[in-house]
């Protein structure tokens, strides 16, 4: 607030129109915020871009391509990344294919519309709309979103794919504060359908608006985050249960074997149809007596949460199950049955 009276005051004294640079340190951050409020549509997107083709790029991509007929630009450092988002895009639809989700028709179609880049300008150019899905490094997304600031045209609007820092502390600075949001896909992202949708104080209710929109139109299922917190939504509750199945297999209490299996054959087995909110209306838990609903928790509150027998396992870098040379068969095997509950989804949502 005093910022803004001082820079009222400021104005009124010079009695001139505002240009850059004729301003006081921090005044050109505050104006730039107050003018980006260039309204747009659902409708205006024409094209959007991907910062970042690795895990999670590729995927985001075909989403838009695909899913919202969106011509789709990927940028990254280097070619090789690029030719490896490329392939990685290839076998993705050919997959879809093959679990008969879409047509050759739509693949093709799909990759008509995606292009790759190594430079950011032509990606920033060209769109309207654009995704941040880099390496989990505050710096280099601070970096990316203030360069997109400055090439991008006024009504784009960025996003970043983070899982662990807040749309604040990477758009820190930049302009168009009104502009930026967060939408947090989970891997596989051209295949789990929820993605988090959260924004700053300072997001437009109109930017809400049209990231929740441009989800559902590429078949993706928004959920929206009202609080800025480091983790968002989803990755804090997994956390927890991944955290306490640590802790348990510290303990043996089970195998490690044994944990998964238990995860997979009784509340994993539910989650497709109920979460714990649903569940505890489903199970009845709410009808229990008040004793029972308020036993005391079992979680081992005192409980190192990283045991030695933890790191140790941490620090040897193995797989629990997975034999690696099997790594590609067992996620494509994987990929497959969820692409077949997602037909299932689709079916029930339409």
């Amino acid at each position: 607030l005093d910022l803004e009276l001082n820079f009222q005051t400021y104005l009124f004294s010079m009695m001139i129109r505002p240009q850059e640079g004729c301003f006081p340190r921090g005044f050109e951050t505050f104006l730039n915020r107050k003018t980006s409020e260039e309204q747009m549509n659902q409708e205006d997107i024409k094209q959007v871009g991907v910062v970042g083709g690795g895990t999670m790029g590729f995927g985001i991509a075909i989403n838009f391509a695909l899913w919202g007929g969106y011509p789709t630009i990927i940028q990254d450092l280097k070619e090789s990344i690029l030719d490896q988002s490329a392939k990685q895009i290839r076998s993705s639809l050919k997959l879809f294919i093959e679990e008969d989700l879409i047509t050759p028709e739509q693949a093709k179609e799909a990759l008509d519309k995606i292009t790759l880049t190594t430079d950011l300008a032509e990606l920033a150019n060209k769109s309207d709309f654009v995704t941040e899905a880099i390496v989990e490094i505050l710096p280099d997304k601070q970096k990316i979103f203030q360069d997109l600031d400055r090439l991008c045209p006024p009504h784009t609007i960025f996003v970043s794919n983070t899982s662990s820092f807040v749309v604040s502390e990477i758009g820190i600075g930049i302009g168009r504060q009104d502009k930026i949001g967060l939408t947090h896909y989970f891997a596989p992202p051209h295949i789990v359908p929820g993605v988090e949708v959260a924004g700053t104080p300072d997001t437009s209710e109109n930017t809400h608006e049209i990231i929740d929109n441009l989800m559902k139109a590429t078949n993706r299922i928004p959920i929206r985050v009202k609080k800025e917190i480091p983790g968002y939504l989803i990755n804090r509750i997994q956390a927890a249960m991944e955290q306490e199945a640590l802790q348990l297999w510290s303990e043996e209490v089970a195998t490690a074997e044994e944990i998964e299996k238990g995860i997979k054959a009784t509340f994993g087995f539910r989650m497709p149809h109920e979460g714990p909110m649903s569940h505890y209306d489903l199970a009845g838990i709410w009808k229990w007596p008040y004793s029972a609903r308020m036993a005391p928790k079992m979680l081992n509150e005192s409980a190192d949460p990283m045991s030695d027998k933890i790191k140790n396992r941490i620090v040897e870098g193995t797989p629990w199950f997975l034999e690696p040379e099997n790594f590609d068969e067992t996620v494509e095997r994987r990929d497959r049955e969820y692409i077949r509950r997602l037909k299932t989804l689709y079916s029930e949502l339409t």
